[in-house]
C-alpha cells in the first residue's frame, strides 16, 4: 500500500451523477443545443444495464463518457424521425434521476 502525500482534491459536484444506477426511473432531458438525434419531450425510463465504460464510473467519478442503457415508459422517437424505441443507450450527462415517491 502506499502513502498519499498530498489531500485528494474536491470532486466537482457537476461531474458527478448520483443517484444514478441500474433500476432507477430516470427522465432524458434535451441537449442544449437542441440536436437532430435528440429525444424531445423529456422521455421517461428506467435504467436496465450500464453502456460503454460505465463500469469503470460507477465506483469512480463521472468522467463524461459513462452511458445507461434505459428502458422507456412507452417507445420513442427521436427528433429527425427515427424509431421509435423501446430502449436506448443514452449519456449521463442527459439522464436526471426521478424524485422518489412515498408508497
Amino acid at each position: 500500500m502506499w502513502k498519499r502525500d498530498r489531500p485528494r482534491p474536491p470532486r466537482d459536484p457537476r461531474e458527478a451523477t448520483p443517484g444514478l444506477g441500474v433500476g432507477v426511473q430516470v427522465y432524458v432531458v434535451e441537449q442544449e443545443p437542441p440536436s437532430s438525434d435528440g429525444w424531445p419531450g423529456e422521455p421517461t425510463g428506467v435504467i436496465i444495464a450500464g453502456g460503454d465504460r460505465s463500469l469503470r464510473a460507477i465506483s469512480l467519478p463521472n468522467d463524461g463518457f459513462t452511458n445507461w442503457v434505459v428502458a422507456f415508459s412507452e417507445p420513442q422517437v427521436r427528433r429527425d424521425g427515427s424509431g421509435p424505441y423501446e430502449t436506448a443507450t443514452i449519456p449521463a450527462v442527459l439522464l436526471v434521476a426521478a424524485e422518489p415517491t412515498e408508497a
